[in-house]
């Protein structure tokens, strides 16, 4: 779950579901629940205004996503649309955090 203070947003996402394209993981978001779409089709990574609010970040922004499961790896994704839900459709993520069930899933300005 994210801090308000923070400069980046962070989920410990639980794989909870399967969609015909990826999975779904939920997490927290400012204390609220969140339920992040995540798919392998490479079309970037989509934010909740207010999570693009957080990182200062619009359309076509560069992002840093780090997935820590059994290890830490850093992908750099473009963020592909701003509006009411997340969804993080790259598949080196995808399969990052899939494989393992969920993770911790740090995203950032790049």
């Amino acid at each position: 779950m994210s801090l308000p203070d923070e400069g980046e947003i962070v989920f410990v996402v639980d794989v909870t579901s399967f969609t015909e394209d990826g999975f779904i993981g939920t997490s927290r978001f400012m204390g609220d629940p969140v339920s992040v779409k995540f798919d392998g089709k490479d079309e970037g990574v989509f934010l909740t205004q207010g999570m693009a609010q957080r990182l200062s970040v619009s359309k076509a922004s560069r992002v840093a996503v780090v997935v820590e499961t059994e290890r830490e790896r850093t992908f750099e994704a473009l963020v592909a649309g701003v509006g009411q839900d997340a969804r993080i459709s790259d598949s080196q993520i995808y399969l990052a955090v899939g494989s393992e069930g969920g993770g911790v899933v740090r995203i950032r300005r790049a």
